[in-house]
């Protein structure tokens, strides 16, 4: 249930990441607490981050699943 509850709340972009408090006016990190190379974003929390990047690659290979780590940059079909 936490899960689904957190994938819903990503889904509708309401995790409170600093792009978020940063809109709301509240105090926020300037960079990513993991990596500190980028603006925390939620996008960059959960693909771009290399930090996260390394933990979907250690998830996905303890688990044997042939596949990379998610892209970063959003799928255009044309």
């Amino acid at each position: 249930p936490r899960v689904r509850f957190f994938h819903w709340l990503a889904h509708l972009d309401r995790c409170w990441t600093a792009d978020r408090l940063a809109r709301r006016g509240l105090q926020h990190p300037a960079c990513c607490p993991l990596c500190d190379q980028a603006p925390e974003t939620l996008r960059h929390l959960l693909l771009a981050c290399p930090f996260s990047r390394q933990v979907w690659y250690e998830i996905l290979s303890w688990l044997r699943v042939p596949c990379n780590p998610p892209d970063s940059e959003p799928s255009t079909n044309t």
